[in-house]
């Protein structure tokens, strides 16, 4: 008997088979009730129902027709036009409309899909509507409207960049009350500046020691009201008047980090893909460029390309330190992280703690003596199977230091995300068990543990590496930023015999918030990480979810 046997009833079976036929056919009702009202308005809006005498106006009469809809649902005018706006995006999406109508789309993800697709000219709603089908069919509203910046973004750089130009110049501020004597105050603001002001936010909530009661929550709009006076610390509540944060004077303004990464091609000028903003999303091209004019940054590669010597040649690089400062190299697989992966630290940007690594348990004594694979390999005499590479960083860049291309890249032609997902979907609902990990050993390709391999701890630069790749919990539909989520071994490390269980390299790591690593330990889900650094993520209820990197 396997463990979803044992661990799942029959009638636990038939109860989430329930739960997921009534939520379709929730969706198909939805989706009914829209196509209905489209129906209603545009007839009430054709039909010559005036009296003897009297003009017609089209016009008037949808806006009559909306408001009798509205009295017919108990509703209002706002809504059923919302309504109607999404059967206009489903016009201009007849894939996802078909895919809402048979249920396999949730209305709250269409509205999603309408609020980042309004602004696209329709040729590019329609070729980009099958790839947009298929992230609404596996992810969450908020990660499915972070993806749809993406393929908006690579569909058409330009165009991104002029929306994105409309959209700073309607920064707004906006109150409503609420009941209970409180209130809602909310800020439209670039992405850039909601990071940083998010960033700082929480930063001086936690200034507050760790006895405070406040719930994080509350403290972090007690924080923002010390920012809003000019001040860049909370008083702490814990009721200690010897509270080292109590007696704190007041220090220098708070002062945060973005994190930003982007693909080396994509600083240079070479391409226009997008860049990622911890805790917001995707960027264009153009606007990541702008930032690295005014940040310093740091590029973190793994592998030896030509973009690599380019970049050591024009901006330098450290060599094979490891001594844990800049510079230093780790040996690891490289088909997660993007070729070139450029991680940018602004100076109005934020940063939350880092979590600590996967345990707090000291870290096993190293064996002695690993083999070098950089020096191994030439000592062979026959060809070996060694495919890891190499993760390296660059020196701190200024700001301002970003080369001139000379000419763009070519963009070559390779199978989308999409395509990729959709195939290993197909494959999950033929045979799970045809799924088969990249690395089963979590070796990574590696013949000889390279440096660092056997030690429990991932170095700094390969957990930057691994956190820049996945960019948020690798868990599905789980948002929580790399920054704050533990590295977990994918094929667990053996303390006792290091060389036999998982290696600490790029390819047997990942991301995951503390929750979602308690259930991974605790046996309920089991990981897999396949080619190209997604995860494959089941559990003993016979569940399937694939994930995507951030970087990819």
């Amino acid at each position: 008997m396997d463990l979803a046997d044992s661990m799942v009833t029959d009638h636990e079976r038939c109860l989430l088979d329930a739960i997921a036929e009534t939520s379709r056919a929730e969706n198909a009702a939805a989706a009914r009730l829209i196509a209905q009202i489209m129906d209603y308005t545009s007839s009430r809006g054709t039909f010559d129902h005036r009296a003897p005498g009297a003009g017609f106006d089209t016009e008037q009469a949808e806006r009559s027709a909306i408001a009798e809809v509205a009295l017919a649902l108990s509703s209002t005018f706002r809504s059923v036009s919302s309504l109607m706006r999404l059967g206009f995006t489903l016009e201009r999406m007849p894939e996802l409309r078909e895919a809402f109508a048979a249920g396999e789309v949730s209305l709250a993800k269409i509205r999603v899909i309408d609020e980042h697709t309004r602004k696209a000219a329709t040729a590019a709603a329609l070729r980009l509507d099958a790839g947009i089908l298929s992230a609404a069919r596996r992810l969450a509203p908020t990660p499915l409207g972070i993806e749809i910046d993406r393929l908006l973004i690579e569909d058409d750089a330009a165009w991104a960049q002029r929306s994105r130009d409309e959209a700073e110049a309607k920064r707004k501020v906006r109150s409503r009350r609420l009941p209970h004597g409180m209130g809602v105050l909310s800020v439209t603001l670039t992405a850039t500046q909601l990071a940083a002001a998010t960033g700082l936010i929480v930063k001086v909530a936690k200034t507050a020691c760790r006895a405070d009661p406040r719930p994080l929550d509350v403290r972090c709009a007690d924080a923002f009201m010390v920012l809003m006076r000019g001040g860049s610390v909370l008083a702490c509540e814990c009721g200690d008047r010897n509270c080292a944060a109590t007696r704190n004077c007041e220090p220098e303004g708070a002062q945060v980090n973005l994190r930003i990464s982007c693909g080396l091609e994509t600083l240079l000028g070479l391409a226009d893909n997008p860049a990622y903003l911890e805790g917001y999303g995707y960027l264009d091209a153009a606007q990541a460029r702008v930032i690295a004019g005014d940040a310093t940054w740091q590029a973190i590669i793994d592998c030896a390309t030509q973009a690599l010597d380019r970049l050591q040649h024009e901006f330098g690089d450290d060599g094979d330190r490891t001594d844990g400062a800049d510079g230093m190299t780790e040996s690891a697989e490289g088909s997660g992280v993007a070729p070139e992966s450029v991680n940018a630290e602004s100076d109005h940007s934020p940063a939350g703690d880092r979590a600590a690594p996967e345990a707090h348990e000291p870290d096993p004594p190293d064996p002695t003596g690993p083999p070098d694979p950089r020096t191994a390999a030439d000592a062979e005499t026959e060809p070996t199977l060694e495919t890891g590479l190499l993760v390296r960083a660059s020196r701190t860049l200024s700001a301002g230091a970003i080369a001139l291309p000379a000419r763009r890249l070519p963009q070559p032609g390779i199978v989308s995300s999409a395509d990729a997902i959709e195939g290993l979907c197909r494959t999950i609902q033929n045979d799970p068990t045809r799924l088969v990990a990249a690395f089963p050993d979590g070796h990574g390709g590696f013949t000889q543990p390279p440096p660092g391999a056997l030690t429990y701890r991932p170095s700094d630069l390969l957990a930057a590496a691994v956190r820049l790749r996945d960019g948020t919990c690798r868990h599905p539909d789980c948002l929580i930023a790399a920054a704050d989520c533990q590295i977990d071994h994918v094929v667990p490390f053996s303390r006792g015999n290091p060389i036999h269980g998982g290696w600490t390299i790029l390819t047997n790591l990942q991301c995951l918030c503390v929750l979602h690593h308690q259930l991974k330990t605790a046996g309920l889900w089991r990981h897999e990480m396949l080619a190209g650094a997604i995860m494959h993520i089941h559990n003993a209820i016979g569940q399937h979810a694939l994930t995507l990197p951030t970087r990819r």
